[in-house]
């Protein structure tokens, strides 16, 4: 009697375990979906030269720059100061340079070509020199590395005598002419200087400082 009762319970469990077995065997499908296929993701030097060839800096003959200049130098042993604001314009053969006050009045308009350098002031003689630093020195009472700046307001500067080098859009301080360059910030788009510190001591001014701003490239 219990052997007829344990007949149907011994078969009904192995064919459980026979069907459980072929389930687990069949391969497993995959699931269909909407999900757009992943693009693998460019590595990280891969990125970085794509961001660094895309903010290239191409060197300019001509430009035209605007911004702020602050000048601190000393002038029989007393400090100076001299605030304001600056145009810049530049091509193959000549820079112009014009010196404006905080009221907005043209302190000084400087030219130099090949020929020499020239210095225009209000009410004043125009002055001539084959040497502009020594021009400005005479004249302002503090020097200004114009040659050194066509190149160093683009952001290149000739390190020992070479061929001046474009430099990367970091902080960074250099030597150059006899000046040491501080390039503070830079612009990001594309990416020239924001704002450069020049520092030099003379015989004439003492320490000069001077902090450039750069606000609009044209």
């Amino acid at each position: 009697m219990h052997n007829k009762t344990r007949l149907p319970q011994h078969i009904a469990a192995c064919a459980c375990l026979l069907f459980s077995s072929a389930c687990t065997s069949l391969p497993q499908q995959p699931i269909a979906t909407n999900s757009p296929p992943v693009t693998p993701t460019a590595p990280a030097a891969q990125t970085t030269q794509q961001t660094t060839a895309s903010t290239a800096r191409i060197y300019q003959q001509q430009i035209q720059i605007s911004g702020r200049i602050t000048v601190l130098y000393q002038q029989a042993d007393k400090p100076q100061s001299m605030p304001g604001s600056f145009e810049w314009e530049q091509d193959r053969d000549s820079i112009r340079i014009t010196l404006i006050s905080p009221l907005g009045q043209t302190m000084a308009r400087i030219t130099q070509t090949a020929q020499g350098a020239r210095l225009e002031q209000d009410g004043k003689e125009t002055r001539q020199a084959a040497d502009l630093d020594l021009l400005l020195q005479d004249t302002l009472g503090w020097s200004l590395p114009v040659a050194g700046l066509r190149d160093w307001l683009q952001g290149f500067v000739a390190k020992d005598g070479k061929t001046a080098m474009s430099l990367q859009a970091q902080d960074q301080t250099i030597d150059a002419q006899g000046w040491k360059l501080r390039y503070a910030a830079w612009h990001e788009q594309p990416s020239f200087p924001k704002r450069i510190d020049l520092q030099r001591y003379t015989s004439q001014a003492g320490d000069i400082s001077i902090r450039i701003v750069v606000d609009q490239w044209k």
